[in-house]
């Protein structure tokens, strides 16, 4: 009796843990988005879905061809974010996921106005988590998310899903992801840099073609929320040695004379900037202390000391904060993050200074602008003395 007892018992255990597979769904039969992008226009939102279709992923023998078909992109409209999302819903065919979502794409408009009723939506459903790369563009939305990848690569393994790895190449423009956003988009003071990226390309050719290609090309700089603007080429070289949170490596050209051409050029590594505010007249001055490391990579002039190299890379450097510094200050944009900087160090002058004044910046100044540069590789080239 007490063996058939446990034989039935054996049994039942067996078909509960069956039921639990019954209904379970095939990856096939699911559509899992990998990147959303999202716009505003005539006061309606439109919400763009990316599925990259899985067979471009999986690894195969031989080289294969990226056809038009391996990324579909849906698109949704409605008065609100959450209609235009359940928009997408009626002719998706299947179970749409968005738990594997890998980057967000946001336009210029949804940046201008927007964020704060489309970081609500998202995050209130449930599905979406912190990790995304987060990006802003002023191109069109399907476009940046229908690119090519060099080779046949897999789709999933572009810099829109997988820029730290370029990046730590070449330090450009720092990537950040969803929660880094959240963390300083609602204090009062915070400047956060929000990378923009384009899929124009001019560098790579596939024959007669040059495929479009996912590219930084610059930063949204959002302040308590809302979009100050965007920093791009020239504009943003200075914010690279202030107020970036870590620089692996990026080329430095030291032009000396006017030249079109470097005579040197370094690459820097990990600049480290401290700051100094203090009330000077009717604003702030603020001083600044610039400290990096740099390796050779060419030098074109004539042959002398790495204390001479070191001194034009010093004067290159402090010359692009300063030009970095007025050309933003005059967009009323603040991409040093200096009223960051006072709300944490100096509360009360940055009540007395920045708190509810329209542009507080009109009221900064650079003070001094003391950089040192060490080159580590000097020993390896001959030079006099």
């Amino acid at each position: 009796m007490t063996r058939r007892l446990s034989l039935g018992s054996l049994l039942i255990g067996c078909l509960i843990l069956l039921t639990g597979c019954w209904d379970a769904k095939e990856v096939q039969s699911i559509n899992f988005i990998t990147a959303i992008g999202i716009d505003y226009e005539d006061d309606h939102y439109i919400v763009y879905a990316q599925l990259i279709d899985f067979s471009s992923i999986a690894k195969q023998e031989g080289p294969t061809s990226r056809e038009a078909s391996d990324i579909w992109i849906g698109r949704g409209e409605g008065t609100t974010l959450s209609m235009a999302i359940n928009d997408l819903y009626k002719t998706s065919q299947q179970q749409t996921l968005w738990t594997h979502i890998k980057a967000i794409v946001l336009s210029k408009k949804a940046l201008d106005g927007q964020m704060e009723d489309i970081f609500n939506t998202l995050l209130h459903s449930g599905q979406l988590r912190y990790t995304p790369w987060i990006y802003g563009t002023d191109h069109n939305i399907p476009d940046v998310l229908s690119p090519s990848a060099l080779l046949n690569q897999s789709a999933q393994t572009i810099e829109l899903f997988e820029p730290m790895k370029l990046y730590k190449q070449y330090s450009a423009f720092e990537p950040i992801r969803l929660h880094q956003l959240l963390d300083g988009f609602r204090e009062p003071a915070s400047i956060i840099l929000l990378p923009s990226i384009t899929n124009k390309n001019q560098t790579w050719y596939n024959g007669d073609e040059t495929p479009p290609l996912i590219k930084m090309d610059g930063f949204y700089v959002v302040s308590n929320g809302k979009n100050q603007g965007k920093v791009d080429g020239k504009e943003a070289d200075g914010t690279r040695f202030v107020n970036y949170d870590r620089v692996y490596q990026y080329p430095l050209y030291v032009y000396m004379n006017g030249g079109k051409s470097p005579d040197l050029t370094l690459r820097l590594n990990n600049p480290k900037t401290t700051i100094k505010a203090r009330k000077e007249g009717n604003g702030i001055t603020f001083d600044l202390s610039t400290s990096v490391k740099s390796a050779i990579i060419e030098d074109h002039g004539s042959l002398r000391s790495p204390q001479s190299m070191e001194k034009d890379a010093e004067k290159q450097i402090e010359s692009e904060i300063r030009e970095t510094f007025e050309k933003t200050k005059s967009r009323k944009i603040d991409s040093y993050g200096f009223t960051e900087y006072l709300y944490r160090h100096d509360l009360p002058l940055w009540r007395q200074e920045v708190y509810q004044r329209a542009n507080p910046l009109e009221r900064f100044k650079l003070g001094k602008v003391e950089v040192r540069v060490k080159i580590l590789n000097a020993s390896t080239y001959k030079y006099n003395e």
